[in-house]
């Protein structure tokens, strides 16, 4: 009988059984940019999987296995198991020091399980080991990858960008900074095919501005990952003491927004939402769905950037402490770009819907809350037609959030939040500044005295959905509880629909109270009615409804117009 190490590491899973396991891995994460970086080497070792990488895989299928029947002799359920023996096997090699490539491997599954199980803390720590061991064998280095065989430099690279891309996901956060910055990763790009060589780097200078070169569609998502680590960066950040405007030059959503200008003038032509014919290739072209997933997530990064750097809730927090007059032009511009890439996250869910191709990775339904919640600040526009129109878009995000939850906890909390404020909506009505269609002729300049605000209790749930690391499971809050200070535990009670808002809801400060906030008129609010419209069936969002904003003193006067193209028109996928 096996002892000590060799009992530990004893696998009584059958090739077989690993080797289909493999198979689900692949096909039901397909979605996931990681998945590229690991398919060669399971593909390859699907039958010789070291013990540690075969109970951690198992562990994640096991999430999206339907009745999984379990393992044969074993009393416990096999994604426990598997996972508890996966962390047990990665425990002693951390403590023998025995962190080679297959430790890599295996630590960046139980990871990604971590962050889908909603367990942050676990998952933020195996991502720095991880990437800290990367470091040490100087992985994340083009130099000492030289030295290696095509083959090994290859696999070596793969797990870097594999972990580079985790860590931008969840620990660009409030309580997580990134383990290592983009300038600590200075290898070349992954190989798009056996044949072809490794190419191109993060900080290519040779691409100049305009010089479409194709690198392949996972240079292009790797470029937009490092853009989404720092302006996740830029959004949590503590506020500095002094800061520009981000209207002027120099600004850091200045410099933000003309970098992802700069990755659009370099996205190849080929990559392009028109030319690639997403729904006829999806239901024609069988083969071409491994492409078209990472070509979503592509298609989901890139505007779900503009979407968190233009949140309007974003936009409030960054404002709110500057003592100068504010650019209404900016305002407005950042109010179109929040809804014109917001809707693209739905367009794109529902298209996915059409052709029958599912994304299930938990970060896409995280990218869907951010355009939600956007979304939920048009949906009481003054035009009848839009607002049910945004509300139907709004609905269609949350239902697809609400599938996810089925598979991962962190997607059930985040659609709890979502709900909540989705009923405590009618308290702060819309965070855009009152210009009712600025058409550049204002009586006043806009300040920050004058935004809307919310309550502190609204801001920290929106923070909670903003924040992807903070949907932990309440496994999580329980074990982290002896070292975190007590919170106070937010109402969730909803307030009735009507019910006028409170002016300490919207202002801070207490002198304030008495005077009508600037912007931001008393309502009462009514759900539309006689539009011959029927609404999108959704049991968890069904109570909730949206104003009817057609008076000049209720709060659709608080949203800017809205061009019809970007409403109407049949021209949104010419304006990428």
């Amino acid at each position: 009988m096996a002892t000590g190490d060799d009992e530990l590491t004893a696998c009584p899973l059958s090739p077989a059984f690993i080797q289909a396991e493999v198979e689900v891995y692949l096909n039901k994460f397909h979605d996931q940019p990681y998945c590229v970086f690991v398919e060669q080497w399971l593909r390859e070792n699907a039958r010789s999987l070291p013990s540690e990488i075969a109970f951690a895989l198992v562990g994640l299928t096991r999430r999206l296995t339907v009745n999984s029947p379990g393992m044969p002799n074993l009393d416990t359920p096999t994604g426990k198991y598997c996972t508890e023996r996966a962390w047990k096997i990665l425990s002693t090699q951390y403590q023998q020091g025995k962190m080679g490539l297959s430790f890599l491997q295996a630590t960046f599954l139980v990871a990604q399980l971590d962050f889908a199980d909603g367990n942050a803390h676990r998952g933020c720590a195996s991502v720095a080991v991880g990437l800290r061991t990367i470091q040490s064998f100087g992985f994340n280095q083009g130099k000492t990858l030289s030295s290696f065989t095509k083959t090994e430099a290859e696999a070596r690279r793969r797990i870097t960008w594999a972990f580079f891309m985790l860590d931008r996901t969840y620990n660009a956060s409030r309580n997580y900074s990134l383990c290592l910055s983009d300038n600590h990763f200075t290898l070349f790009f992954p190989s798009v095919s056996e044949d072809s060589p490794a190419l191109g780097t993060l900080h290519e200078t040779s691409m100049k501005q305009g010089q479409k070169v194709d690198q392949g569609i996972m240079a292009c998502l790797l470029r937009l990952y490092s853009l989404w680590g720092k302006a996740t960066e830029w959004v949590f950040e503590p506020l500095p003491t002094s800061t520009l405007p981000p209207w002027r030059t120099g600004s850091a959503l200045a410099i933000l927004e003309s970098e992802w200008m700069i990755f659009e003038t370099q996205f190849a032509d080929v990559h392009r939402y028109m030319n690639v014919d997403f729904k006829r290739r999806a239901r024609q072209d069988p083969k071409s769905r491994p492409y078209l997933s990472t070509w979503l997530c592509v298609q989901f990064l890139l505007h779900s950037i503009l979407c968190l750097l233009h949140h309007p809730f974003v936009t409030m927090i960054k404002l709110r402490h500057l003592t100068e007059n504010l650019s209404a032009t900016f305002l407005q511009k950042s109010f179109e770009t929040s809804l014109l890439h917001s809707r693209w996250i739905a367009r794109f869910i529902k298209e996915m819907a059409e052709v029958d191709l599912r994304l299930c990775d938990p970060f896409f339904g995280y990218l869907a809350a951010i355009a939600a919640t956007i979304q939920l600040e048009h949906t009481g526009n003054k035009n009848p037609q839009i607002a049910l129109l945004l509300n139907n878009e709004y609905r269609v995000l949350v239902n697809f959030i609400t599938e996810l939850s089925s598979h991962w906890e962190n997607m059930d909390v985040l659609v709890h939040r979502i709900n909540e404020l989705a009923a405590r909506h009618s308290n702060y009505g819309s965070l855009f500044y009152n210009q009712d269609g600025f058409s550049g002729a204002l009586s006043s300049m806009p300040t920050p005295a004058n935004l809307p605000r919310m309550s502190t209790e609204d801001e920290a749930l929106m923070w909670d959905i903003l924040d992807l690391a903070s949907s932990s499971s309440p496994l999580e809050a329980t074990e982290a509880s002896s070292l975190a200070p007590t919170r106070k535990k937010r109402k969730t009670t909803k307030q009735p629909v009507g019910r006028s808002r409170r002016k300490s809801d919207l202002c801070e400060q207490a002198d304030l109270e008495n005077t009508p906030t600037p912007g931001v008129p008393p309502h009462e609010d009514r759900a539309i009615e006689g539009l011959g419209v029927p609404m999108l069936n959704d049991e968890s969002i069904s109570d909730w409804q949206f104003p009817d904003r057609a008076g000049s003193n209720a709060p659709g006067s608080l949203v800017p117009d809205i061009p019809d193209w970007m409403i109407f028109g049949d021209f949104m996928s010419e304006h990428l």
